[in-house]
């Protein structure tokens, strides 16, 4: 899209250009690196990151290293993924599957001219690539790509073939003898395959579901590495499991829609009230008036933050009142997000939804987080050890988010979504982390959430000051405060971990833990787990 267009916001653009310059980059990009990356002048880049810093985008590495993608970009496309209700019933499944053939089992749809991941279960193994939220796959060779285009509309294959012209056109001259090929295979077998033809030790299978939510379908695929394959197996064995494994999904999905009625897809529920106060109001309040500050950028990024699991669909009229903005200069911010798939229109109520590209940009920052895969065998462990979900959380602004998960096959225990805002009052993860950071840092943040959440605060600081002192007196403490029928215990880590303040917790089912014995012992394990991972970092 030519900047020339006078429809077109040429700064939130380059803003774009910022974040998506960590795609396939190291975790830490200093201006320098980011102006090559981008073409843009070093002042450029350094008005833009402000920017998106004061939206927790990105954040300093420390020390003067440079720049890392921040947790706000995991928060960006949480209301998408808790609007896609599915992933919620097809994840056990997904695991199962993924632990009997020691796959990887994700769940996609299309961003323009590529898939993106929104939910993976993965095993241990380690691959070129390692499959993850948001994680972008390219369209015509990997099997997923393929299943899309085996059975899309000829009016969307062509936007597909448009799109991928625009970004890659040396690509697109292959279109039309992988569309044979994947029609050919899709009709012989009723999947289609990759055998290496993106990444050499991957071969993989795809599936498209029956299903079609917010006007895009959804695929699943299975990857495994190339070493561990008979001849043959991807097809004789892993593509008729994975045929089998959407049957069930779909299946799920049906009595899901007859359980909560009138076959509409299961209802999300509203924002809740400790989420008030989270979005674009307050971040504005403290926003610079100066050149250094690019505010067009920050309207586009508070025009994205303006969606929630309960509102999916927001007209211009409606994102104008709510950004106090003129209806014009949103419709030149949504032109531009819609542009770059970040946002897409709602043909049934002509308003917009988010788009998967908001989930692509948040890939470079788990990718960049590697705990996660190194305290993944130890999660699982103790998951298995104590029956319950074992997850890595991060601060974000006046929450806590979760960046990893694992879990055992209970149903009840499904954790939140990763991204997924959690109150940090109101959790053990939250005050976990409260305990464990210097005096001013915690005073700060404690300052902020009596000024936006006074009646929250006011009503659960009693329980979260005493959960804080148990934590510093016994290395854990505990909730059952934002899930009832949940009790969660937290150990914050003694240290940062890449300059991150990482919190582990466990969460198990309140009857499993009815009595201290239970909590104590739960807390003492995630101390040893914690303790361990530590020892390994210091090593490092």
């Amino acid at each position: 899209m030519p900047t020339a267009d006078p429809r077109f916001a040429a700064t939130l653009a380059h803003g774009l250009d910022v974040l998506e310059a960590f795609a396939g980059a190291p975790a830490v990009l200093t201006n320098a690196a980011l102006a090559q990356r981008t073409g843009l002048a070093r002042a450029t880049i350094t008005r833009l990151t402000t920017t998106l810093a004061s939206r927790g985008l990105v954040v300093p590495a420390g020390e003067g290293r440079g720049h890392r993608l921040g947790s706000g970009a995991l928060t960006l496309g949480y209301p998408l993924l808790a609007q896609l209700g599915l992933r919620r019933i097809a994840r056990l499944p997904m695991k199962q599957l993924a632990d009997a053939l020691g796959a990887s089992v994700s769940l996609g749809m299309r961003d323009r001219h590529r898939m993106v991941y929104v939910e993976t279960w993965r095993n241990n193994d380690p691959l070129t690539f390692q499959p993850d939220l948001g994680a972008p796959l390219p369209l015509l060779d990997t099997a997923m790509g393929r299943a899309w285009l085996a059975t899309a509309t000829p009016a969307e294959r062509e936007a597909a073939r448009a799109a991928l012209s625009d970004v890659e056109g040396a690509q697109a001259h292959r279109f039309d003898g992988v569309l044979r090929e994947a029609q050919r295979q899709w009709a012989a077998q009723g999947f289609c395959h990759s055998e290496g033809d993106w990444l050499p030790d991957v071969h993989a299978v795809a599936v498209p579901l029956r299903i079609t939510l917010q006007g895009g379908h959804l695929l699943l695929n299975a990857g495994l590495p190339a070493r561990r394959l008979a001849p043959r197996a991807l097809q004789r064995e892993i593509g008729p499991c994975l045929v089998q494994l959407a049957r069930t999904i779909e299946a799920d999905w049906r009595r899901a829609l007859l359980r909560d009625g009138a076959g509409q897809p299961p209802a999300v529920p509203p924002a809740p009230a400790w989420l008030v106060g989270h979005g674009p109001a307050t971040a504005r309040d403290m926003d610079p008036r100066d050149g250094g500050f690019a505010r067009t950028l920050a309207h586009g990024i508070d025009l994205l933050r303006s969606f929630a699991p309960g509102e999916p669909v927001l007209g211009i009229r409606a994102l104008a009142r709510r950004l106090a903005l003129a209806p014009n200069t949103v419709q030149r911010l949504v032109h531009t997000l819609v542009a770059r798939g970040y946002l897409r229109r709602d043909d049934a109520t002509a308003g917009y939804r988010l788009a998967p590209a908001v989930l692509a940009a948040a890939y470079p920052m788990l990718s960049g987080l590697p705990l996660r895969r190194r305290a993944r065998p130890a999660m699982l462990a103790l998951a298995a050890r104590t029956g319950g979900a074992v997850s890595l959380g991060l601060p974000h602004e006046t929450s806590m988010i979760y960046v990893e998960t694992a879990w055992q096959t209970d149903a009840r225990l499904l954790p939140p979504d990763t991204g997924a805002p959690m109150p940090m009052l109101q959790t053990a993860m939250g005050r976990a982390w409260l305990a464990s950071v210097d005096h001013a840092m915690r005073e700060a943040l404690l300052h902020r959430l009596r000024l936006v959440q006074p009646e929250a605060f006011a009503r659960l600081w009693p329980a979260a000051s005493s959960a804080m002192a148990d934590c510093r007196r016994q290395g854990w403490c505990s909730s059952a405060d934002f899930r009832p029928e949940i009790v969660a215990v937290a150990v914050p880590f003694s240290r940062p971990v890449e300059g991150l303040r990482y919190v582990m917790n466990c969460g198990v089912l309140r009857d499993q833990a009815a009595d201290a014995r239970r909590l104590a012992q739960i807390g003492g394990w995630l101390r040893e787990t914690v303790a361990a991972l530590e020892s390994a970092e210091a090593q490092n």
